[in-house]
C-alpha cells in the first residue's frame, strides 16, 4: 500500500442498464464495502424500463449524498453512457464500473486510487481482449506487448475496474463505445491500416477504442495492472480447487453479461423483455430462445441464473407489499423460475453456486 500521497478528488462512473434488484444488491457493497473511498458515484440509467422501476431506482440513489442520478428513457451504448456521464464529471480521477461488478473486500479501490495519486501509475486496470486479430496482432507489434499468461491477454482494458484521471479520458476522441473499421481505414493510434483480410470485419467491443489511444499516451511502465476476476462457467470447480475467483486473494468479483436478463432472457407472461414491457405489445407464447446445447452452455446459464436470484431474494424482505415496484419483483422471480424450467438448468447447481459465492466470497 503505497502511504503519503496527497489524496485527490475521486468519482465513479456507474452505466445503468435498469436492473432493480441487481442494482439493489450492487448498493449493498457500495454501502458497506468500498462507497467511502470515492467523493462521487455518477450512475447513468438509460433504460425503458417502466416508471415505477425508475421511480425505485430513483429514490434508491436520492438517499445517498454521494449519488448523482441521471437518467435517459432509453438504452443507449455503453460508451455513450459513459461518455454523457463524464461529461458532469468534476472530481479529478475516474472509476468505470459496471453493475454485475461486484467489490467484496474493503481497501482495493482507495488502493488503485492510490496508485494513480502517488505517480506510480496512470491507469490501473485489466488486460482484454476483445477485438479482432488484426488489432490483436497490430497491437502487440505496436506497443510490443507480452501476451503469454493465464486468463484473458489483449492489448485492452476492461470497462471495468478500471482507473485514470478524468483528463486523460477527456484527451481521448470519447468514443467509448464499440466501433468497427472498414478496409484501408486507419486506426490512428496504431498507425495502422486496415488490410480487411478476405472480408472480415475488424472491430472492438466497448472500450476498445479508448484502450488503443490511452495505450499510445501512457507508457507501458505507467500501467498497473489488476486482474478483473471474471466469473467463469467453471466456477464450481475453480472453488473446489481454490482457482481463479476462489484464489483467496479476489478483491472483486466482474459476473459478467447480467444485462441479458431484464434485457433479454426474462420476460412476463406475455412474453414481453421485463426492461420493455412498457412500450413493447404482448409477444403471444413464450418463446425464451435456443436451449442450451452443451454442459458449457448450461453452466453458463446458471452462473447468470445464481446472481439474478440472490439479487431477487436480497430484495425480497426489503419490498413491502404496498411498494409500487412489489408487482415488478414478483414478475421477476416468475421469469427467472421460466428460464430455468425452460433451458433445462438444475436449481441444485444453481443453489451450490450460491452457496460457493457466499461462503467463499461474502456475495
Amino acid at each position: 500500500m503505497v502511504k503519503n500521497t496527497k489524496r485527490k478528488t475521486r468519482a465513479a462512473i456507474l452505466p445503468l442498464p435498469g436492473d432493480p434488484f441487481l442494482f439493489t444488491y450492487w448498493l449493498k457493497m457500495f454501502d458497506e464495502v468500498w462507497g467511502k473511498d470515492v467523493d462521487k458515484l455518477y450512475v447513468y440509467l438509460n433504460s425503458s424500463v417502466e416508471k415505477e422501476v425508475v421511480d425505485y431506482i430513483r429514490d434508491l440513489c436520492n438517499a445517498r449524498p454521494k449519488i448523482n442520478f441521471q437518467y435517459n428513457d432509453k438504452q443507449i451504448e455503453h460508451g455513450d453512457a459513459i461518455n454523457r456521464a463524464l461529461d458532469i464529471v468534476e472530481e479529478e480521477l475516474v472509476m468505470l464500473i459496471e453493475d454485475d461488478g461486484f467489490i467484496f473486500k474493503p481497501g482495493i479501490v482507495d488502493h488503485c486510487f492510490t496508485i494513480l495519486e502517488s505517480g506510480q501509475a496512470e491507469i490501473v486496470g485489466s488486460k482484454r481482449r476483445s477485438c479482432s486479430n488484426e488489432i490483436f496482432d497490430a497491437a502487440k507489434k505496436k506497443f510490443d506487448l507480452d501476451y503469454s499468461g493465464l486468463g484473458d491477454q489483449g492489448p485492452n482494458f476492461w470497462p471495468n475496474f478500471f482507473f485514470c484521471s478524468r483528463q486523460l479520458l477527456l484527451s481521448t476522441d470519447r468514443h467509448f463505445g464499440a466501433r468497427a473499421w472498414s478496409k484501408f481505414e486507419k486506426i490512428e493510434a496504431l498507425d495502422y491500416e486496415v488490410e480487411g483480410l478476405e472480408g472480415m470485419v475488424v472491430a472492438g467491443d466497448t472500450f476498445v477504442n479508448t484502450s488503443l489511444q490511452l495505450r499510445n499516451m501512457v507508457p507501458e511502465k505507467y500501467i498497473h495492472y489488476v486482474n478483473q476476476y471474471h466469473a467463469h462457467p467453471s466456477d464450481l470447480d475453480h472453488a473446489l480447487k481454490n482457482m481463479w475467483l476462489f484464489d483467496g486473494v479476489a478483491p472483486w468479483v466482474h459476473i459478467g453479461s447480467l444485462s441479458s436478463g431484464i434485457g433479454g432472457l426474462l420476460k412476463d407472461d406475455e412474453n414481453r423483455v421485463l426492461a420493455r414491457r412498457s412500450i413493447d405489445p404482448p409477444a403471444g407464447e413464450t418463446i425464451l430462445g435456443n436451449r442450451p446445447n452443451t454442459a458449457m452452455e448450461e453452466d453458463e446459464y446458471e452462473r447468470r441464473v445464481q446472481i439474478w436470484h440472490r439479487a431477487w431474494s436480497y430484495c425480497l424482505p426489503l419490498i413491502d407489499s404496498e411498494d409500487k415496484i412489489k408487482e415488478f419483483h414478483i414478475l421477476y422471480g416468475i421469469a427467472i423460475d421460466r428460464v430455468v424450467k425452460d433451458f433445462g438448468l438444475s436449481w441444485k447447481q444453481i443453489n451450490q453456486r450460491q452457496l460457493a459465492y457466499e461462503s467463499r466470497l461474502g456475495l
